[in-house]
C-alpha cells in the first residue's frame, strides 16, 4: 500500500474508487465500505482511503482527541485489508475552512483522480460540514464520478455500529462488546521496551509497551490477552495501568505475560489483543503477593481459552 502523508498537492495518476472519513477503529461499519471500495480493483480503479492526519477536534476544540487507532496501526489495518492507497491530508486552519465545493473540484477530483466515491449516507464535510452526499451526488453529475451511498451496519441490538459506539463500551471495560462491533480484537501496537524485570525473577517474564499518547486505553485492569508476533499468535494476560505495587514513577502502559514464551523481544513490534476484562488494577501489600495474584491471573486466562478457544 502507498501512504501519501501530510501534503496537500495531489496528484495521482490513474483513476480511483474513494472512500472518506476518520476511520477510527476500522470497525464493521467501516469494514463496509472499504468492501464497497475494493471491489472497484476488478474495473482498474486505485483503491483509496482518504483520511486526516489528525482528528479534525484536535484543530477545532484545541484537545488531543483519544484515539482507538494511531496512524499507524491504521496504516497496517489498511495495508492488511488490500487498499492500494492511503491518504493522511493535514488538517489545517485552510482545511478547515475549504468549502465543500473546493474539497470535490481540488482534492477528490483534481488531486485524487476519483472515478467513484463510497460514503455513508451522513457524510459530511468542508466548512461548517455543509458538504453532504445530496451535494456529492449533484457534482458527480459534473465531474464525471460515481456516487455510492452505503447503509449503515448495525449490531445484534439494532444500533449503528460507530467509533463513538465502540470507544463507550471498551470505557465501560466491556472488551468483549466492543470487540464485536469491531469485528476483530482491541489491539495496542508497539514496540517492546524495558521494564523492571521483576517478572523474571520469579518466573513469569513480561513484555511492556508504552503506548502512543493517543492511544485510547481501556479502564486499568488484568485481560485475558494474546500476542501477534512475527506471524505467531501467543496466548497470555496483559495488565493495563501503572504498576502501583512497583517502587517508582511508571507511565501508563501495557504489560504482557506471554504463556510458555522466553525470547528476547526487545525492540520488537508486537500486537497485543485484549479478549476479556478479569479485574482492576491494585496495589499489592508485597511483591510475594503480587506473584501469587499473577499466577491466579494466569489461571483465569487459560481457564478462558480453554472454554472458549474455538472462538479465539
Amino acid at each position: 500500500m502507498k501512504l501519501i502523508t501530510g501534503q496537500t498537492e495531489l496528484s495521482v495518476k490513474g483513476p480511483s474508487a474513494v472512500t472518506l472519513g476518520k476511520f477510527d477503529g476500522i470497525h464493521r461499519g467501516h469494514r463496509k465500505l472499504l468492501g464497497e471500495v475494493l471491489k472497484a480493483k476488478a474495473e482498474g480503479l486505485l483503491t483509496t482511503v482518504f483520511t486526516f492526519t489528525r482528528p479534525p477536534r484536535t484543530l477545532t476544540e484545541g484537545e488531543v482527541q483519544p484515539v482507538l487507532l494511531t496512524n499507524r496501526e491504521k496504516r497496517i489495518h489498511l495495508e492488511r485489508l488490500g487498499l492500494d492507497l492511503m491518504v493522511e491530508y493535514p488538517f489545517t486552519e485552510a482545511v478547515c475552512h475549504m468549502e465543500p465545493e473546493v474539497f470535490v473540484e481540488q482534492v477528490l477530483v483534481k488531486g485524487l483522480n476519483a472515478k467513484l466515491v463510497v460514503t455513508g449516507p451522513d457524510f459530511c464535510f468542508g466548512y461548517k460540514r455543509r458538504g453532504n452526499v445530496e451535494l456529492l451526488s449533484k457534482l458527480g453529475t459534473r465531474y464525471g464520478y460515481k456516487l455510492t451511498v452505503i447503509e449503515k451496519e448495525k449490531d445484534s441490538e439494532n444500533r449503528i455500529i460507530s467509533s463513538t459506539l465502540v470507544r463507550e463500551e471498551l470505557l465501560s471495560g466491556n472488551v468483549e462488546r466492543a470487540n464485536r462491533l469491531l469485528g476483530y480484537p482491541y489491539t495496542v501496537t508497539g514496540e517492546v521496551v524495558h521494564g523492571n524485570h521483576l517478572g523474571r525473577t520469579f518466573g513469569m517474564p513480561t513484555v511492556n509497551q508504552i503506548p502512543a499518547p493517543e492511544k485510547l486505553l481501556p479502564p486499568n485492569g488484568v485481560y485475558t490477552a494474546a500476542v501477534e508476533l512475527d506471524g505467531k499468535t501467543y496466548r497470555g494476560v496483559s495488565n493495563v495501568g501503572y504498576k502501583p505495587t512497583i517502587e517508582g514513577n511508571y507511565p501508563k502502559g501495557v504489560e504482557t505475560y506471554i504463556f510458555d514464551f522466553d525470547k528476547d523481544v526487545y525492540g520488537k513490534t508486537l500486537d497485543v489483543q485484549l479478549f476479556h476484562y478479569q479485574r482492576k488494577e491494585q496495589k499489592f501489600a508485597s511483591v510475594e503477593e503480587l506473584k501469587g495474584q499473577l499466577a491466579k491471573d494466569a489461571k483465569e486466562s487459560r481457564r478462558f481459552f480453554r472454554e472458549n478457544g474455538e472462538k479465539y
